[in-house]
């Protein structure tokens, strides 16, 4: 699993470390080459080396996870340029079809292994790392740690188990937990992130935003508010992927931006949103007459990923505003148009139906962050927390390639091949 340090310096969580190859110590100097003991890692390299081992997982499946909530979501859909017939029935809202999601384990898999690498690197972390970097390294991995299992509790149907090491390394099996349970979880991580990260910025963006997004889950407008309040609009935790599958799906598999989905999805690409760049791709295989585009925002293999910014901190304040009747929320959206992005966007009229207000910023949250993951967890708190109708947020009604959509609301996390017999993929996923 781990890589020579040197070739990650670039994700040196603060900026402030680049670890030499002579730095490591007992990681080359050990009588077997090809075995690496505990005791060779029991260094400032070794704790290093585990918190880069973190760095690495989350610069692979977060990218990972935005393309399966577009596909699942109205973010991309299935009108496919001509030349391509292959559809994948996760765009169905089909819990039974959408295992496909999961033959690698893209969600629950892949999370789980950010989550039990923070387990292995934060007693090194706490034990070997510098007093000057202990504070940050820490509070960079119990915000990840909570990010991940944030990002379980938002796409994923409830009663998932994600597994855990534990002070000897010995494998610890998780029990089933809800998405409430799982939230409540993540939240703790990320205080535990608040307490020891001082120095870097980047670190307390990602902890507060995070832990944000948590308690608006939770339904804690206000706290939520409170809690990014102190971000900087301009500040970003973002991460730089070897592969970014969102780059890779536009330019090789050619999933095309949604474009009122369903009856219930954004107009995407009629729009003609500047936060979201569109690069025309041909005429529709449906019909081999309309438009269809690809979008541009992630122009390379490693093209950044936001995971989390001062635009998204507005963006919670906004949605505190509107459950408080403060009419704020509207100055905030319009501020974030008119500075956020260039040339700037026209301002918003606020609706006077509390529910129209609604509606408008979850409108503005799909399109400042489209394609960063968030949209599912988005229609799941319209669903749980606003009382809206399933049918009514997510892609419902006649799919034109033939069916219907399904109910699905979330993420299987059990494979159609390793489920036991006479299983119900769909058990937990219609329910927020």
């Amino acid at each position: 699993m781990f890589r020579p340090v040197s070739s990650w310096a670039r994700h040196a969580g603060t900026g402030c470390l680049i670890v030499s190859i002579a730095a490591c110590g007992g990681l080359l100097d050990v009588s077997n080459p090809t075995l690496v003991r505990e005791s060779d890692i029991a260094n400032a390299g070794g704790a290093n080396a585990k918190r880069l081992n973190v760095l690495y997982l989350l610069q692979d499946v977060a990218p990972q996870t935005a393309v399966d909530v577009a596909i699942f979501s109205d973010e991309w859909t299935y009108n496919l340029p001509v030349g391509y017939s292959s559809l994948d029935p996760v765009d169905l809202r089909d819990a039974a079809g959408m295992t496909a999601l999961s033959q690698n384990d893209q969600h629950l898999g892949r999370w789980n292994r950010v989550f039990y690498s923070t387990s292995i690197a934060i007693p090194s972390v706490r034990a070997y790392t510098p007093d000057s970097l202990r504070g940050d390294f820490l509070g960079q991995l119990y915000a990840i740690r909570g990010y991940a299992v944030l990002q379980m509790a938002e796409d994923l149907c409830s009663g998932f188990a994600f597994s855990d090491v534990g002070p000897d390394n010995a494998p610890l099996a998780g029990a089933p937990m809800t998405n409430d349970s799982a939230t409540v979880f993540a939240s703790a991580q990320l205080d535990s992130a608040l307490k020891y990260a001082h120095d870097s910025t980047r670190i307390v963006t990602l902890a507060r935003v995070a832990k944000g997004r948590a308690l608006l889950d939770q339904g804690k407008y206000a706290e939520a508010a409170a809690m990014v309040a102190p971000v900087a609009t301009d500040a970003t935790y973002e991460v730089i992927p070897q592969d970014n599958y969102l780059y890779e799906y536009m330019t090789g598999v050619n999933i095309i931006v949604g474009d009122d989905e369903g009856i219930n999805g954004l107009p995407f690409v009629t729009e003609n949103d500047a936060r979201i760049p569109l690069a025309p791709y041909g005429v529709s295989a449906i019909d081999n007459t309309t438009p269809v585009y690809l979008t541009s925002k992630y122009p390379a293999p490693t093209s950044p990923l936001i995971l989390a910014s001062g635009i998204e901190a507005r963006l919670i304040e906004a949605e505190a505003a509107v459950h408080a009747g403060d009419p704020s929320w509207i100055t905030i959206l319009n501020t974030l148009r008119a500075t956020a992005i260039a040339p700037a966007l026209a301002p918003l009229t606020a609706p006077v139906a509390a529910d129209s207000q609604v509606n408008l910023v979850y409108r503005e949250r799909a399109f400042w962050l489209y394609n960063t993951g968030r949209r599912l967890g988005d229609l799941r708190r319209l669903v749980r927390n606003y009382g809206r109708d399933a049918e009514s947020v997510y892609p419902t009604g006649a799919y034109p390639p033939g069916g219907r959509y399904g109910d699905a609301i979330a993420l299987p996390f059990l494979r159609a091949d390793n489920a036991p017999v006479g299983t119900d993929l769909t058990a937990g996923c219609s329910e927020p």
